[in-house]
């Protein structure tokens, strides 16, 4: 759903949701397309959508986050988690 979202697939921006995190300088385990973990006080929300999801997508590498097409992030998300 978060690569569909980044995508403008579906109609909910995640600008709307979410801060973009600026990057100071270039490094490797960084991707652009990086955002601020919401903050949550509680552990309901913590686990919720948008605050688990975050922190997954920024994890991932950026040579997943760029692929243009769904298919080819599923692929490459199976490839990355070794499935």
């Amino acid at each position: 759903m978060f690569y569909r979202m980044q995508h403008n697939m579906v109609s909910i921006s995640p600008a709307d949701y979410l801060a973009p995190v600026r990057l100071s300088r270039s490094r490797r385990s960084v991707h652009d397309q990086m955002y601020q973990v919401p903050f949550a006080r509680t552990d309901i929300y913590k686990y919720s959508f948008f605050p688990a999801t975050v922190r997954m997508w920024n994890a991932l590498p950026a040579s997943v986050i760029q692929f243009g097409a769904l298919s080819s992030f599923k692929a490459g998300i199976s490839d990355y988690y070794g499935h």
